[in-house]
């Protein structure tokens, strides 16, 4: 069994805040920026400056491992070819199309006359012709996954989105409830798996009021309360608590493959219109921001259009005051502007007020971290062994068994990003220098 000493941690999880307003659209930018880069590949661009581009029509092309194409989120003219901030971090290229407001589609973009008849093979292609990834931050391409040779059992919906702040994934699922089970359905038949799963935390209770209704109308999935600690949505606690197994590499070594709810939502659409994945929900929170919300938009769409929308800053905060962090506060990236666009790993961006207190920046030694380690580590010895360049150290210590949860860090006195520390650990073992 995993977890057999850590229980997880309780934490404020602020999310009320962004829950207050309902789910808006923003669906006609005045640019898009389409990024050449998903996960840390580089993306091959298939139109040039000048071209007439619709909704739903091929952009750019990722290859190699993970191969399948990128779609335009808007339709009307690329008109440049430039570099934008990206969640990752970092300035990549970009393919910016200007807005014609036509909402043109693309022809490949049709209704099926008729979903019964697909294959498991022809489901597994339309992820793929899709350009279908997992929309809970990882961006892994989905068809890769059930493109398995192990048998699967069981399809997890994770919808327990417990990263702190964020909403979007709730928000999708409380207005599109059927979507999500008809996603899940076609998910299976991709599977051949006879059991689905949906996974929630357990004061969500307004999903259950909206998914067990519709359950008789799709054999086999059932409904699972997750407890309200952190970190139950990392994927080998869901599967453990689903089949009682755990894994040392993939779900499907516990005969289990785990999507995320909004992918799920995704796929419905793929598999019935046509329509590749071209939008997301994305959550605008924090304490920095007037109004906080959660918005269903084109991918590409600059984030600084949603933080206007969302009331801009609250009185007073200037940028250079305010504290950026891409994603969820304990695995997102802090950033220094608000000058990004929304990709499809982008769950929500947090705007905080620049904290005034001075952090104590040595380790105290506490052991804190090492307490609160869903995988067991002490991630204070991992950040003393990368300091001193200790390779075999690191190894010893299972660095490479991080999921990156962001736990030490949150919990650690000193304030130390101990999490960037066993990173940067893991990297260095990679590497092997």
């Amino acid at each position: 069994m995993i977890l057999r000493k850590a229980k997880g941690l309780h934490i404020d999880g602020r999310k009320q805040m962004s829950k207050e307003s309902p789910l808006h659209e923003h669906l006609n930018p005045q640019f898009v920026y389409i990024p050449l880069l998903q996960q840390t590949s580089a993306l091959k661009r298939t139109v040039e400056v000048g071209d007439d581009i619709k909704i739903g029509q091929v952009v750019a092309l990722r290859e190699g491992f993970g191969a399948m194409p990128i779609h335009a989120s808007i339709s009307g003219k690329v008109t440049a070819i430039k570099k934008v901030w990206h969640c990752s971090g970092k300035m990549v290229e970009a393919i910016e199309i200007a807005n014609d407001n036509q909402q043109r589609m693309a022809d490949s973009i049709m209704p099926e006359a008729d979903v019964t008849h697909f294959t498991r093979e022809e489901l597994i292609e339309k992820m793929k012709q899709a350009g279908l990834s997992g929309l809970g931050g990882a961006g892994f391409p989905t068809y890769v996954k059930y493109q398995t040779k192990s048998s699967i059992d069981v399809v997890i919906i994770n919808a327990v989105e417990c990263e702190p702040y964020l909403t979007c994934d709730y928000m999708l699922l409380n207005e599109y409830p059927e979507k999500l089970l008809k996603g899940l359905h076609y998910f299976m038949r991709a599977a051949s798996a006879k059991r689905g799963v949906v996974c929630f935390k357990s004061y969500n209770k307004h999903i259950r009021e909206s998914l067990q209704p519709l359950l008789q109308k799709y054999e086999g999935i059932e409904l699972r309360e997750i407890k309200d600690i952190y970190p139950a949505g990392w994927e080998k606690y869901i599967v453990q608590q689903v089949t009682g197994k755990t894994y040392e590499g993939l779900p499907a070594e516990a005969g289990a493959i785990v999507d995320n709810s909004a992918t799920a939502m995704v796929f419905a659409d793929v598999v019935e219109k046509n329509i590749p994945l071209i939008s997301r929900v994305i959550t605008i929170t924090g304490e920095g921001i007037s109004k906080p919300r959660n918005y269903y938009v084109p991918l590409g769409t600059p984030v600084k259009e949603l933080i206007e929308l969302s009331g801009g800053y609250i009185n007073g905060l200037v940028h250079e005051k305010a504290w950026y962090i891409a994603g969820g506060p304990m695995t997102g990236r802090a950033i220094l502007i608000d000058d990004l666009i929304v990709s499809d790993t982008l769950g929500a961006v947090i705007v905080k007020p620049m904290p005034d207190e001075k952090m104590h920046p040595e380790c105290l030694g506490c052991g804190k971290c090492a307490d609160v380690c869903p995988v067991f580590l002490t991630p204070t010895e991992i950040r003393r062994a990368y300091e001193s360049k200790d390779v075999d150290a690191i190894k010893n210590l299972n660095a490479q068994k991080c999921m990156a949860c962001g736990l030490c860090s949150y919990i650690c006195p000193s304030h130390i990003e101990i999490t960037d520390f066993v990173g940067k650990a893991k990297d260095l073992l990679r590497k092997g220098a």
